[in-house]
């Protein structure tokens, strides 16, 4: 502020902090960062959950409430900024028809529905202290049924809406009782208590719930509301469904026949939709009733030939946050009531007065739940009623079939359409991939989210010489043209998109078939996964790709982890697809179990950072130093693509030095270019493991400094007016020229000598077996770090597999120690110049630190122990020790107990 010179500024606090420290973060903000209303906002935004009953959330409450108006407070429950939910004031409000049958005259009952297909994965300690109560129903469906159930609003947009809304959701709280035990049925999944973070080996904490409620409005009266939520259920799913009440004289009219129930289903998740069940004709010669649907998808409907996304939950509540919009917030009345409804039975079943039901996983849940149903609400479920979503036929089962039978999968297509392998997501790189593997024979089918995407992949595969790829519009026909076992590569975004799609593949395939993920992927969630689909019998494998989209186009470097035997099933298809290297083979080969090849993958790319920043490094010398041209230093980079330092990156060097700029028509599109570099977080991810395996990968480490650096643009123009810079120091351009060819080559071994050893240290860790000269092979060709290096340090390691580093194999520290001198005058030069060079340097580092065989590390030992008692070791004597250095010191005991969870490697 003081810097801006701002006279007006808006605040906003997001409390991503535990309940339990929420008062004094209030009391902290509110004393040292809340302006004057004239001069900007303050909002906080306060995640669930509120408390734990009515008791604890008016302790919480007050504490907020005592620093901040309501009008400052924002509650957030994210299921209110979600689009369905938001649909309900526009679906109910601006429909004619809608409202004329949104009443206890027509309709049965209303079912609001959380289920999930997963446990609680780790997470049990945390949730058993909740529990799905707690969890789920008390806020999120609880939300949901007062947005459905409420009365007219005077109004739904503009300033008076949040209050308006709120009020009538209020209203519609206040007309509920609160819950009794014989209202509801509780269950816990088949295990549940087997979660090693749960202490309470006999908890009664639920996982499962069903409970009626009754809104006790002329409206609503006798109209029974169930909230049933689970985990470890048949299917994720989240919805809202009204079955209306039997056509009147249905029965008579269609005498003998069945008329089922219309339903409305308003689906939050998967797959955003809006169906009305309808009874249409029979087709054919039959005129008896059949249940079929009017259904809005939202993908389909407003993003299938569009690049938009429709924005997350809490994309739009934030944004309200930010716009005032109180109306998708909870407010404190709001919460109050919800709590006084359900705190009865929470506190009975605290006091373990109720034992829930165990059920199996995979299943719709204890079987008494649906017997609860039927009786409690009248629910008639349409036992012959299929729903096509997606190409998958979800049919109503009965309570003891197999979790698979709650889904029919699409028939697969006749053998002469089957396809050799899938791809789901078309970005470039998707598409240039299936092109390739197409373009080697392999029939391909190919889908993605956005179908325009999928049409333009089949007419490049037209294009490209009439390719076998086949195009499809959903995941059911995509794994329904795959020949068995089925093989299906993934190229989404990493994250949760990838949890998404595994989820939705996963229940469309059969044992023994196989998911390979390509992407870029920390490689601790593809083991997690892979954990995930074991327990489906379904294999998984994760594949580090790299070249590009030129790489995947026409051969890239694949670097795969997971089961040995799902490799060898897709290995035909990779070997003939991967880059081929003459003498070496194809750039793939089966790395290790699962992780192993994105681990490899992230340090490949770490590995490009610091060979990327050298050469970054050295142009900025050949420019500022010997006053090169852009034309002489790509003449320079041509001559040493034909030298040691042959690669693919100082090919491409000389490339850029040399293209002029198409837009103004004068000079080069290099020196148009920011000098601001970007990063998508796998160098960031190289160093973290670095640190947390206790291997020093400095080029990497200052290549990713250097890129942060180069993103503080207007930092760095101040800085360049108030300091000082040296005289740039003039030497002689051949030997420059030379010294700098020598520093580049030793650099670059360091480089690769860091990570390397970094992978072969978690590989040790991991158990994973990793090939060091594999790594080097696979590297070869087709990736951005392909070289004419990596095919001595292929040998290195096939000459000794357990060579500690790659500096000590006696053909490379030959020609260390050779360009010893000239890395060294470089070095000189570019400090006395003022000219940064982090990447050399720190190479330079780090080959004069490995090669010592005493470091001042005895005097950082004695310091911590000083300041620390953190001890040390002795070179006379084994074992800990520990020093009084001043009378001040006292005897610490044990040493050994000092050092617990210190990494010192041996």
């Amino acid at each position: 502020q003081k810097h801006e010179g701002m006279k007006e500024f808006n605040r906003m606090f997001y409390f991503a902090i535990p309940p339990n420290v929420f008062g004094d973060t209030v009391v902290a903000i509110k004393k040292s960062c809340v302006q004057n209303e004239d001069k900007g906002f303050t909002r906080v935004v306060v995640e669930k959950p509120f408390g734990r009953d009515t008791e604890s959330f008016e302790k919480l409450n007050k504490e907020i409430s005592d620093q901040f108006s309501e009008k400052q407070i924002y509650r957030i429950d994210h299921y209110l900024g979600k689009d369905m939910v938001q649909n309900l004031t526009v679906l109910r409000f601006s429909n004619t028809w809608f409202e004329k049958i949104w009443n206890q005259g027509d309709i049965q009952c209303v079912m609001l529905t959380f289920k999930e297909d997963f446990g609680t994965q780790g997470r049990g300690g945390y949730f058993d202290k909740y529990g799905i109560i707690r969890d789920v129903l008390q806020n999120h469906l609880m939300q949901m049924l007062s947005l459905l159930a409420m009365e007219t609003p005077s109004t739904v947009q503009g300033p008076q809406a949040g209050k308006a809304i709120r009020d009538a959701k209020v209203a519609v709280l206040n007309s509920i009782s609160p819950i009794k035990i014989e209202d509801c049925v509780l269950g816990q999944y088949e295990g549940y208590a087997d979660d090693p973070s749960i202490e309470n080996k006999d908890t009664y904490t639920p996982t499962f719930a069903v409970i009626k409620l009754s809104v006790n409005t002329p409206r609503w009266a006798g109209v029974p509301f169930i909230m049933k939520a689970g985990k470890a259920l048949d299917e994720r799913k989240s919805e809202m469904r009204i079955q209306f009440k039997d056509a009147p004289a249905a029965s008579y009219l269609f005498s003998g026949q069945d008329c089922p129930r219309n339903e409305l289903v308003m689906r939050l998740q998967p797959r955003e939709s809006v169906y009305l069940k309808t009874n249409i004709k029979t087709p054919g010669f039959k005129s008896r009733p059949i249940q079929s649907e009017l259904d809005i998808n939202y993908d389909t409907r407003f993003f299938a030939h569009t690049e938009e996304a429709n924005p997350d939950a809490y994309t739009r509540l934030l944004l309200d946050v930010l716009q005032g919009k109180q109306e998708a917030f909870v407010r404190d009345d709001e919460l109050r009531r919800s709590w006084e409804i359900f705190t009865p039975l929470l506190h009975k079943i605290d006091e373990g007065q109720v034992k829930p039901i165990i059920y199996k996983g995979g299943t719709r849940g204890p079987k008494e739940a649906d017997d609860f149903i039927s009786r409690e609400a009248g629910y008639i479920r349409n036992e012959d009623y299929v729903y096509y979503d997606g190409g998958i036929g979800r049919k109503t089962q009965g309570i003891d079939k197999l979790p698979e039978g709650t889904r029919v999968v699409a028939e697969q297509v006749p053998e002469s359409e089957q396809c050799d392998i899938g791809l789901y997501g078309l970005a470039v790189m998707g598409q240039n991939f299936a092109l390739n593997m197409a373009s080697h024979g392999f029939k391909v089918c190919v889908s993605n989210r956005s179908p325009r995407k999928v049409d333009v992949t089949v007419n490049r595969a037209k294009e490209e010489g009439n390719l076998p790829v086949t195009g499809v519009k959903s995941l059911a026909e995509l794994v329904a043209h795959l020949k068995k076992p089925r093989k299906l590569i993934i190229l989404v975004q990493a994250g949760k998109p990838v949890d998404e799609t595994i989820n939705a593949v996963a229940s469309l395939m059969e044992d023994g078939d196989c998911i390979i993920d390509g992407g870029n992927e920390w490689f601790l969630n593809s083991t997690r996964r892979s954990e995930f689909l074991a327990k489906k019998h379904i294999n998984f494998i994760a594949m580090g790709i790299s070249g590009g989209e030129e790489g995947a186009r026409f051969g890239p470097s694949l670097m795969p982890g997971g089961p040995q035997k799902a490799y060898q099933e897709v290995a035909p298809i990779f070997e003939k697809s991967a880059a081929q290297v003459e003498g070496v083979g194809p750039c793939v080969g089966y790395l290790g179990p699962i992780g192993s090849g994105n681990y490899v993958k992230m340090v490949h790319n770490g590995i490009e950072y610091g060979d990327m920043q050298l050469i970054a490094e050295v142009y900025d010398v050949l420019k500022h130093v010997v006053g090169m041209s852009n034309e002489e230093m790509a003449d320079l980079f041509d001559e040493w693509n034909k030298t040691e330092l042959s690669s693919y990156l100082i090919e491409i060097t000389a490339k850029i030095l040399r293209k002029k700029d198409d837009k103004t028509g004068e000079g080069y599109v290099v020196d148009y270019i920011a000098d601001q570099t970007g990063q998508k977080g796998t160098g960031r991810w190289t160093i973290q493991e670095a640190a947390e395996r206790n291997v020093a990968d400095p080029t990497i480490a200052s290549a990713l400094d250097a890129r942060l650096i180069s993103s503080r643009k207007e930092e760095r123009e101040a800085a360049s007016k108030v300091l000082a810079s040296p005289v740039i120091q003039s030497a002689d351009k051949h030997q420059v020229i030379s010294d700098l060819q020598a520093a580049l080559y030793a650099s670059k071994v360091c480089s690769y000598a860091q990570g390397l050893s970094l992978i072969k240290t978690a590989s040790d860790e991991f158990g994973w077996h990793v090939d060091l000269s594999e790594c080097a092979r696979l590297w070869m060709g087709g990736c951005i770090i392909r070289a004419q290096l990596l095919g001595p340090i292929r040998a290195a390691f096939k000459s000794n597999p357990d060579l500690k580093n790659l500096m000590v194999d006696p053909t490379f520290a030959g020609e260390l120690n050779e360009r010893s001198e000239s890395w060294r005058r470089l070095i000189a030069l570019c400090l006395t110049s003022g000219i940064a060079c982090p990447s050399l340097a720190s190479s330079l580092t780090y080959f004069d630190s490995y090669r010592r065989a005493r470091l001042p590390a005895n005097l950082t030992q004695a310091q911590r122990d000083f300041f620390g008692g953190h001890t040390y070791e002795r070179i006379d004597s084994p074992g800990r020790f520990h020093t009084a250095w001043t009378d001040a010191h006292k005897d610490i005991g044990d040493a050994t107990q000092r050092t617990a969870g210190e990494h010192v490697q041996k």
